[in-house]
């Protein structure tokens, strides 16, 4: 995913999959300032409850959280691509079981990824998967309690970041269903199912971690965001 008037990214992304031969598909990410958000709303991508939130000032947003124009285009970007891995299935393209590699304009590959390493980390993923991430912050520092084989951990309310996932059909179309309409960024609509209609009071037995989609995360993980070379596009300052 690589926004037009990023083309740096597009060479510090081309360049790693040069050096790792490994064949990409570029997409045209959705450039958040040039969306019509009310409009959004109207029709439903966006729920109303967040348009007061997201017309806050900056200062007053909870960073990483709250909807930004950047945030929206981002999640519309994903979105796009869900609904393609679905398409793709549908007409013969590809099928229920195969698995499509996500990858955002900021990832960095670790030194010894590698395809075959992947396939070799995917191997201890549980078969249930939807969607199993490469990378990514655990902001709660609960993950760990979450071990569930080799290298993997399943997904619960406190992961966030999108840098880089894998994906079957299942997961797109859990994905799109979970993210619509939209309260907050894309990684908090996947991760945190208490939160998905907005802020309400916390349900009966909830779960702490993630049953819609079916999703794990790798790790150590293989990747990590590049904060150092790129502002950021997304959040309302730079990462604090």
């Amino acid at each position: 995913i690589n926004l037009d008037h990023r083309p740096e990214r597009w060479r510090f992304m081309r360049t790693q999959f040069q050096r790792l031969r490994m064949p990409v598909e570029r997409f045209s990410a959705v450039d958040g300032r040039s969306l019509d958000v009310p409009d959004l709303a109207e029709n439903g991508l966006i729920a109303m409850e967040a348009l007061p939130r997201y017309y806050l000032p900056d200062e007053q947003k909870l960073f990483g959280t709250d909807l930004t124009a950047g945030g929206i285009g981002c999640a519309l970007s994903h979105m796009f691509i869900w609904r393609d891995i679905v398409l793709r299935c549908a007409n013969g393209a590809a099928d229920s079981r195969t698995p499509f590699l996500v990858i955002e304009d900021d990832c960095q590959f670790a030194d010894d990824f590698d395809e075959q390493l992947l396939a070799e980390r995917m191997s201890h993923v549980p078969n249930d998967w939807e969607i199993v991430y490469l990378g990514g912050q655990d902001l709660l520092r609960r993950q760990h309690l979450y071990q569930v084989g080799s290298g993997v951990r399943r997904l619960y309310k406190g992961f966030r970041e999108t840098t880089a996932y894998v994906i079957n059909e299942a997961g797109a179309k859990a994905c799109l269903e979970v993210c619509v309409p939209m309260y907050w960024q894309v990684d908090t609509h996947l991760n945190d199912e208490s939160l998905r209609e907005g802020l309400k009071p916390p349900k009966g037995g909830e779960a702490d971690y993630t049953m819609h989609p079916r999703g794990y995360c790798l790790w150590p993980p293989m990747v990590a965001q590049q904060r150092d070379g790129f502002p950021t596009d997304v959040q309302k300052v730079e990462h604090d």
